[in-house]
């Protein structure tokens, strides 16, 4: 029992929590028609955490070959430098990689069993989430060390998490869910970016540069500001076009926290109790703002 617990725990589960969310939110966007059933709706939404939680397993992974985890003495825990079982020692470094290649297979079969069942337009989709899952990681694209390329990279493949579920429920390309997934995206990233704060003397020590470790911790809030002021004017679009309602803008009572947010960026990055506050505040301010978006447009 102590074992399932372990690799329960190991794909890192209270940062899934967002994806399913998105999943949701992708159901939830208005459309003309709507072909889903629930069953499609429950694998779907099986791929997408599935895929997720192996993502999680490579990110582990690499980042115990790297060596960022392994120096990593300035993590705030839960939220960053990673799991901790191989460092640890729960979980081997090769248990991690096979169970993370067992989650990306698995919901690979699933996501061929549902385009089989209902479109194949969600193919390429398909394919891309679970090639994201391992570019990010992994050698030799290994995003996640790229810069912006990592939040980038991010962005889209939760963007696409809200648009494939959107185009399940239609069995076509939803194109009028585009803006609202990328604004989705945007606020998955920003959720990496403060995440990589804490970590930055490590991932600069292992040659992982992120986003946070190139431009330096004085300006991390100006990105952050940057994305989240983004997702809301994507959103804003979105409304425009009259693909989501007006209402949606609910989520605008998320933004002082948003605000706050990077204030404490700004101000307190150097103080660690600050910082953990800004990072679980960032994190319940993006949940809070997806649960608003789609009680919003349901």
């Amino acid at each position: 029992m102590n074992r399932l617990k372990d690799y329960f725990l190991a794909t890192r589960p209270a940062f899934l929590i967002i994806t399913l969310l998105g999943c949701f939110l992708g159901l939830s966007i208005p459309g003309s028609t709507s072909s889903s059933t629930w069953l499609m709706g429950l694998l779907g939404i099986a791929v997408a955490i599935l895929a997720h939680a192996g993502a999680n397993l490579l990110n582990d992974y690499f980042d115990h070959l790297n060596g960022s985890d392994e120096c990593n003495q300035d993590r705030i825990s839960p939220f960053t430098g990673g799991s901790r079982f191989i460092q640890n020692q729960r979980l081997s470094a090769k248990i991690i990689y096979v169970f993370a290649l067992c989650l990306l297979t698995t919901s690979t079969a699933l996501g061929l069993l549902i385009c089989y069942l209902s479109s194949w337009v969600l193919l390429p989709i398909s394919i891309f989430g679970v090639f994201m899952a391992w570019a990010y990681s992994a050698k030799p694209l290994q995003l996640m060390s790229k810069g912006i390329l990592g939040e980038i990279a991010i962005a889209i493949a939760w963007s696409m998490l809200v648009i494939g579920f959107a185009t399940l429920e239609r069995s076509r390309l939803a194109y009028e869910a585009i803006p609202s997934g990328m604004a989705f995206g945007l606020m998955v990233s920003n959720i990496l970016l403060v995440n990589q704060v804490p970590d930055i003397r490590a991932d600069t020590l292992a040659g992982k540069m992120t986003l946070a470790a190139k431009c330096g911790v004085q300006n991390i809030w100006i990105w952050y500001v940057g994305i989240f002021t983004a997702a809301y004017t994507l959103q804003i679009v979105s409304i425009a076009t009259n693909d989501i309602p007006s209402r949606s803008l609910v989520t605008i009572a998320v933004l002082p926290a948003f605000i706050y947010c990077a204030y404490l960026l700004q101000s307190h990055y150097s103080d660690r109790g600050r910082l953990k506050s800004a990072l679980l505040l960032n994190l319940i301010a993006a949940h809070a703002y997806t649960v608003l978006f789609c009680i919003s447009i349901i």
